[in-house]
């Protein structure tokens, strides 16, 4: 159902599915709760086998007389195990990776509406789109890298005549990039504005009580930079709509923080600021290589991209300052020394738990590096992270884990370890000067959403529907009900190709005359119609009929691609987004934007040509273009293929006769090469097919799998009523 024409479809021929089995497509959606059950199975799997490695070392050192072959197969067995659960983790997290230019390409009309708002002139460039992250990161990353670019666009870029002034070109560069160094995925935005005021940010923290006067000349200046991500901190002199109300930053930082990563910020006066989120590869994977230690009769999971040194400390080596704090010299740096039990539970190890040496983990995060006593290093292993529940709060604590031997465990968390350490407040800026209270603001409360626009339910195909009863499965159709998953189908076919639409308008626009790029546009256009009536939402149909009216003309050259023409495709493509998500959460939908409705009606025409074109009588035989004649032959003489020719005939139903003919020459597109049909596919995408439609096309299936694909399918989900399949000798 995905299909772009006839070049994408024929990629696509080969399918199973004539034979009882699924499509062989090299991809396929998947529910992220299928994959999140996956990772939790390997998870399962992940502990069996340590288990199975601590069982066969136990055997080896045990006095039980166990036979050396026997010895062997236990050791044959574990290494196969921690060998295939390693492999399956790693395939897991390369299932979940998806590039994160889905989430880059949604930015560009924002970053366009935006600039229009505030009549900038904005030059917005991405910079490795084929970066692969994990989805959970990619979709949380969205309104972190919104707001920067708002606030970019709103108090970064200058106006075009202040750019001029200062010796800039009128056009602002905003660049979201994305890349991946050391084990961390980097994503930044970077505008060439103004940069961020550094006397204005103190004093404003000043005036709001965030910084006591006497401490705001001796913070640095990356502690400045800091204090805008402050819940209720905002130098704007104004609220806006865009931005100001000192709300955002907060939200950005911790969102960055909660996948396990940070927030840099690098700025210059007149020269511009870069946020970079510094975010851990494997932040949303709760399958991690850790060190185990032992603590009194606890045992910890520490995990390894943590830990700078396990080693032995002379007790003469620790240093004591003030009979209160201890250190260590690690080299030639002083690294504060705690005890592990003592900063979780208040109570340190007994004095005689050491007696010569003392076993030191020494741990890094972003917030320091501490050196912890301990009582015994175990050995590295790979664990799965179980998280607190909600209603618990155990400071430097993660969660839990099961490790070998179904003993349980406690996986630290370093970064709040470190800051329960150092007595600071970990949601502070960065600062121990911050008081808790002056973080909080009772008017801090991001904004809520705007409500979509849902006007009445769209008409559905049974007669009577009420107005506001549509639904996002169970649509009637002539046959019966469409179920969930049917339904569920087309819509992400709908976001996928409405995600391809803004990428494909956005380059449209620097490239008018490109014919090809039109006839893209228009197809995608004809196939979310066509999801949209098949689901029963003929209203919205129609609406992205008349956007397909326009995208006629343009390719009849009867209309130029204009500035005007690239917004009326851009706004019907942020109607649909908003359509489809409404209609997804069981609510109608009807476009009511009467800016965009009024210059439809603009470039709406009578087509009398088509009229002309729809009397003139078929006489229902292949006409092949001269391609089509080469095809023909060439098919005909390759081993193993058939070449077929079909005829449908279409019965009543609530959608339109040529939707439905174009829906099926898509679907036959999926199991064949298409080589003509009639009418030809210019007529069908012109709403001018009849009830009777007959397609020529070539395949590697039989007749039997053939037949077998017209009864279970396009009987089924087109309502056609009689078919006939001839093989061409």
């Amino acid at each position: 159902m995905s299909g772009n024409g006839q070049g994408e479809a024929a990629a696509e021929h080969k399918d199973p599915a004539l034979k009882g089995g699924p499509p062989e497509l090299d991809r396929m959606a998947v529910k992220i709760s299928h994959l999140d059950r996956l990772l939790g199975l390997t998870g399962e799997i992940i502990i069996s086998a340590s288990n199975i490695s601590i069982l066969q070392r136990h055997l080896s050192t045990s006095s039980v007389n166990i036979d050396k072959n026997s010895m062997e197969m236990i050791k044959n067995v574990a290494l196969t195990t921690n060998r295939i659960s390693s492999d399956l983790h790693h395939l897991v997290m390369d299932i979940r990776m998806v590039p994160i230019k889905e989430t880059f390409l949604r930015f560009r009309r924002l970053v366009r509406d935006l600039a229009k708002k505030k009549g900038r002139q904005v030059n917005f460039e991405i910079v490795g789109e084929d970066t692969l992250v994990d989805k959970t990161v990619a979709e949380r990353l969205y309104e972190p890298l919104a707001h920067q670019i708002r606030n970019a666009v709103d108090h970064g870029l200058e106006d075009p005549l202040e750019r001029k002034h200062a010796g800039k070109s009128p056009v602002g560069q905003l660049t979201l990039t994305a890349y991946k160094k050391e084990g961390f995925t980097y994503v930044s935005v970077a505008d060439d504005g103004h940069g961020l005021d550094e006397q204005r940010i103190r004093q404003t923290a000043v005036e709001k009580g965030f910084l006591p006067a006497s401490a705001a000349h001796a913070i640095s200046k990356q502690e400045t930079w800091n204090l805008i991500m402050l819940p209720g901190f905002s130098t704007a002199s104004e609220a806006t709509e865009i931005s100001g109300r000192g709300v955002g930053m907060d939200v950005v930082k911790s969102t960055v923080e909660n996948l396990g990563g940070e927030v840099l910020i690098d700025t210059a006066p007149g020269r511009g600021t870069t946020f970079t989120y510094k975010i851990p590869q494997l932040s949303a994977v709760n399958i991690t290589d850790a060190l185990i230690i032992r603590s009194g009769e606890s045992y910890y999971a520490v995990p390894i991209g943590n830990v700078v040194a396990t080693q032995s400390f002379n007790v003469s080596d620790v240093h004591t300052t003030m009979e209160r704090t201890e250190s260590i010299t690690y080299l030639g740096t002083i690294v504060p020394l705690h005890d592990l039990r003592g900063l979780l539970t208040g109570t340190p190890l007994a004095s005689t738990e050491f007696k010569d040496y003392l076993p030191v983990i020494i741990i890094d995060a972003k917030n320091g590096r501490i050196a912890l006593k301990v009582s015994e290093f175990i050995r590295p292993q790979k664990l799965v992270l179980i998280p607190l529940p909600e209603i618990f709060s155990v400071r430097g604590v993660a969660g839990t884990t099961i490790l070998g031997g179904s003993q349980l465990g406690m996986v630290l968390d370093p970064f709040d370890l470190i800051a329960l350490s150092s007595g600071r407040i970990i949601d502070a800026a960065d600062g121990s000067f911050m008081d808790h209270s002056s973080l909080m603001d009772d008017d801090d409360q991001p904004p809520e959403p705007a409500p979509g626009r849902a006007g009445d339910a769209d008409g559905g195909p049974s007669d009577g529907q009420a107005a506001g009863d549509a639904k996002p499965s169970g649509q009637k159709t002539q046959e019966g009900t469409m179920d969930e998953s049917m339904a569920e189908e087309f819509y992400v076919e709908i976001i996928n190709i409405l995600n391809d639409l803004n990428e494909e308008i956005f380059q449209l626009e620097k490239d008018p005359e490109n014919i090809r790029r039109v006839n893209t546009i228009f197809r995608h256009f004809h196939s979310i119609k066509g999801n949209f009536i098949m689901t029963g939402f003929t209203n919205v149909g129609t609406f992205v009929h008349e956007v397909e009216t326009v995208l006629d003309q343009v390719r009849e050259k009867e209309l130029k691609v204009t500035q005007d023409v690239i917004d009326l495709l851009l706004d019907a493509v942020k109607n649909m987004e908003q359509g489809i998500s409404e209609i997804r959460a069981g609510r109608g939908y009807e476009v009511t934007d009467p800016d965009l409705l009024a210059e439809l009606a603009h470039y709406k025409k009578t087509d009398t040509k088509d009229k002309e074109k729809a009397a003139e009588p078929d006489d229902g035989q292949f006409h092949l273009s001269p391609l089509g004649t080469i095809l023909y032959f060439s098919k005909l003489i390759t081993k193993g293929m058939r070449i077929y020719q079909s005829m449908f005939d279409i019965g009543p139903s609530f959608q339109e006769t040529s939707l439905v003919a174009y829906l099926i020459v898509k679907r036959i597109a999926l199991v064949g090469d298409l080589i003509d049909t009639v009418p030809n596919l210019e007529k069908i995408e012109k709403g001018l097919a009849t009830e009777k439609l007959k397609v020529m096309f070539s395949s590697t299936h039989t007749m039997e799998e053939v037949n077998r694909f017209c009864e279970n399918q396009l009987k089924k989900l087109y309502n056609v009523t009689e078919y006939e399949n001839l093989a061409v000798d």
